[in-house]
């Protein structure tokens, strides 16, 4: 994870554990797509708790689209 501070590397990880510890789960809460985006930038600035970014995750569709943006290559 060049190029990240180090907070920037500890808000990583975090939301991709919640995201693979949660993306199994039974979806809790639907994410429109027209929020895709706005809550990609909440989420990596540290603006979403984790226990909503937790309950974000069991949307597949959100899950997926947010993986292939920002886990691979990682």
């Amino acid at each position: 994870m060049h190029g990240l501070t180090r907070q920037q590397t500890i808000n990583y990880r975090m939301v991709r554990t919640l995201a693979e510890a949660n993306k199994d789960l039974p979806m809790k809460r639907k994410v429109d797509t027209y929020e895709y985006e706005s809550l990609e930038q909440c989420i990596k600035t540290d603006q979403v708790p984790a226990n909503h970014i937790a309950e974000l995750f069991t949307d597949k569709e959100f899950y997926k689209w947010y993986s292939d943006r920002n886990f691979k290559d990682k």
